[in-house]
């Protein structure tokens, strides 16, 4: 590391002015309750925190990765080789007629709510879906046919070269769960959405009736899983098949290796049953895929992000 002899977590403190936790079990910090611990740990509760943090790692040569709530991803059963840093940095206000402007680490739920007390309609198809603002924009979240891409007017990214920019929403190239910032080692700080209004009973009753459909066949939150683990594939003539459909025909549901196992009222979740490594769920992950590709000849590809232990980032 350039910074050379001097120890990181006290440079950090000199910087950052907070101090770094040091060998932190990723399994507290991950909804799939899996993971070993990482070498350093921080939890940014401000956007200048979280950026002077992102700032300092990439000056001295440290991988790193963001993090939010902990869903969508399985850490390594290693742990994580860098620093972990947990994006706590919350606020919502309103800035106009149906704008809103929301910091990145802001829970959707939290959003949501805003959403009904303030009378601005369009996004209740987030209801049900854990996590933060800034993974589902990084993995362009969405549900019952829309996402919340199309919401985006604009955002304030911190980019490669550690500068904060201002950019519209077609800089994202949104796509299914799919955005330029998977490409790029380009943070979201916070970002600014366009909704109707309309009265906040009506929303309210649009999220319950949302937040019911999911409770027939997603596992309950308090269920150790990461959330849909695969993308629904699109078939060469552009037609998309729920990966589900293609899962529940070679046989998902009966699957399980170590304490990792299908759900058994959705093949595309799997679950942490018992004590599940990270080597387990991605043992069934393959076999899942493996199945799919023989019968089907369709390659899943991974909703899931798998965070190793030495990781090339940043």
């Amino acid at each position: 590391m350039a910074f050379g002899k001097r120890k990181f977590s006290q440079l950090f403190l000199d910087i950052v002015g907070k101090p770094l936790e040091q060998s932190v079990q990723l399994c507290e910090h991950s909804n799939f309750r899996i993971g070993g611990s990482a070498d350093y740990f921080f939890k940014a509760t401000l956007a200048l925190d979280l950026v002077k943090t992102i700032r300092l790692a990439r000056e001295n040569s440290l991988p790193y990765y963001i993090i939010g709530k902990g869903y969508n991803l399985l850490f390594d059963d290693m742990g994580f080789r860098g620093l972990i840093i947990k994006n706590c940095a919350i606020g919502i206000k309103r800035i106009g007629k149906g704008k809103i402007e929301v910091f990145s680490g802001t829970s959707l739920c939290d959003l949501l709510q805003f959403c009904m007390d303030k009378g601005l309609g369009g996004l209740e198809f987030l209801a049900g879906i854990p996590g933060t603002v800034g993974g589902a924009v990084f993995g362009n979240a969405g549900a019952f046919g829309k996402d919340i891409g199309k919401f985006l007017k604009e955002a304030v990214l911190l980019n490669e070269k550690g500068e904060e920019i201002k950019v519209k929403r077609e800089y994202f190239e949104f796509g299914y769960r799919q955005s330029l910032l998977k490409k790029k080692h380009e943070v979201l700080l916070k970002v600014v959405f366009g909704l109707r209004e309309e009265e906040g009973e009506r929303i309210k009753a649009k999220i319950e009736e949302n937040l019911e459909k999911r409770k027939k066949k997603h596992p309950p939150l308090d269920v150790a899983c990461a959330g849909s683990y695969f993308k629904n594939p699109v078939l060469p003539k552009g037609k998309k098949v729920p990966a589900a459909y293609l899962l529940d025909q070679v046989g998902a549901k009966n699957l399980e290796i170590g304490g990792a196992r299908v759900y058994a009222a959705h093949a595309n979740f799997i679950i942490n049953q018992e004590g599940a490594s990270a080597r387990d769920v991605l043992r069934l992950a393959s076999e899942l895929k493996r199945r799919v590709k023989e019968k089907f000849d369709v390659e899943l590809e991974e909703e899931v992000i798998f965070l190793p232990a030495e990781s090339s980032m940043p």
